[in-house]
């Protein structure tokens, strides 16, 4: 696979609003700039009928189409392959950092861009797979329903202001990227099996961690470190010993601190939010009625 020239081809940053409006007609409908996602920047266009100039991505990027309308055309080079064909619905397109890319639509239609940075990936792929050298393959449209879905995901989890906080967006993350190794790169990987759980001591040390830092917006990276494994070999064995992921069980651990401090009718409901950790007091709200069925207003008017 050959990388084309710089001196001849833009070189786009998709994580920079500017670069991406040297080939873009307008600017994103949502983005996850300020979200403080690793390894991952989302944007959502709607764009009407353009021409997209060749250039090449400084990341890896996903393109998910999400609303098209029928029989809308599709035209696009990538990697010196041409494609000229129907754009679907659902279809996704992945372009590998540095390789040519040029497209042309005649229709206007909604689509997602997931940038992927190529060092974390590269450093996901080893500690998952134990290779050094991970080379992505250029993919025409092509239907993935799984990258549709986390696309969704993704976007949805935008749109509702992180309801589900870093362990959530770190959860999808690490989905999509094993997927990506597994069904998109030149060497077919296959997932290790982790078997047995954490330790009892690795567990202790996870469980005390989560319960010190419930005020915090923790990351999957970090609670990894707690134990010194991957993130991806971490969540795995967590959810064997306890049944939940670290997501599942850290929300469940603020809603229990909550009950208590609800109780305990010293604070208002929106300092017991921002003490446990809740970004906002409506993501408060969300979890507490979703795991006991009531608000939090209603469960204190009942004590």
């Amino acid at each position: 696979m050959k990388a084309m020239s710089k001196a001849n081809t833009l070189a786009v940053d998709f994580t920079k609003a500017k670069d991406v409006l040297q080939i873009l007609p307008n600017g994103s409908l949502l983005t996850s700039r300020g979200a403080q996602w690793d390894g991952i920047y989302l944007e959502y266009y709607r764009h009407p009928p353009y021409e997209i100039p060749e250039n090449f991505p400084k990341q890896h990027l996903i393109l998910i189409n999400t609303r098209i309308p029928p029989s809308t055309h599709y035209e696009q080079a990538l990697d010196g392959r041409i494609s000229s064909d129907e754009l679907r619905q659902g279809e996704v397109i992945v372009i590998p950092a540095n390789i040519l890319h040029w497209a042309r639509w005649d229709a206007e239609h909604d689509y997602i861009t997931l940038s992927l940075d190529p060092t974390i990936f590269n450093r996901y792929a080893a500690q998952l797979f134990e290779v050094d050298d991970t080379e992505l393959v250029p993919h025409l449209a092509t239907s993935d329903p799984l990258i549709y879905g986390l696309g969704l995901a993704l976007k949805t989890e935008l749109e509702l202001d992180g309801l589900g906080g870093r362990l959530y967006t770190d959860s999808l993350t690490s989905t999509l990227f094993t997927h990506l190794l597994r069904h998109y790169c030149a060497r077919k990987n296959s997932i290790p099996t982790y078997t047995g759980g954490l330790s009892k001591s690795q567990l202790r040390q996870a469980i005390e961690y989560i319960h010190n830092h419930l005020e915090q917006d923790l990351t999957l990276a970090e609670l990894a470190a707690v134990v010194r494994m991957s993130p991806n070999y971490f969540a795995s064995l967590f959810k064997q010993s306890i049944g939940l992921t670290p997501h599942q069980y850290v929300i469940g651990c603020r809603v229990e601190a909550a009950k208590h401090l609800l109780r305990q009718r010293e604070l208002t409901i929106a300092e017991i939010a921002f003490r446990l950790g809740f970004a906002h007091q409506s993501h408060f709200n969300h979890h507490f009625k979703r795991l006991v069925g009531v608000t939090p207003k209603r469960f204190l008017t009942s004590q």
